[in-house]
Parts: C-alpha cells; structure tokens; sequence
C-alpha cells in the first residue's frame, strides 16, 4: 500500500505575521551592554540594601563598591544609551 503525501502550502497572513512578531521582539529586546550596565546599578543598590537588612556586615570598603558600581553602572548606561 503506497502512503499519500500532502502538499504544504504556507499561509501569506501566517508568514507576514510571523516576521511582524519577528520584528517587534527583535525591537523591544534589550542590548547586552545596557543589560550588563543596569545590573550593575542594581548591584550598587543591592549592596546597602543587604547591609541594611544586615545579611552584610556595615563596613566602608562594601559601601564604597556600592557606590562605585552606582557610578560606572550609570556612566556606561548613558553612554550606551548615546547621551555622553
């Protein structure tokens, strides 16, 4: 007995919306960099954060990086984002 095979015929609306949905996902994905430099901001709040719930100790050299990680984080999203 011999199989029956069934032709595929794409749908124009199915392949126009495909790369529409395509499109808008490749648009509203974030960039790497700015994904690296707004975690990095999140990481220089996250730090006191943690002291003031005391899962850290308070010390001056943790405050420090916090802050230092505030800085580069937000100097390397403007740059990123085109502004500086």
């Amino acid at each position: 007995m011999a199989a029956v095979t069934q032709n595929y015929k794409p749908n124009v609306m199915r392949i126009v919306f495909t790369k529409k949905r395509d499109a808008l996902i490749e648009r509203l994905m974030p960039r790497r960099c700015m994904v690296v430099s707004v975690g990095m901001i999140f990481a220089g709040i996250g730090i006191p954060a943690l002291m003031a719930v005391k899962l850290l100790p308070f010390s001056l050299l943790l405050g420090f990086m916090g802050c230092a990680l505030v800085a580069v984080g937000g100097v390397l999203a403007l740059v990123y984002c085109g502004e500086i």
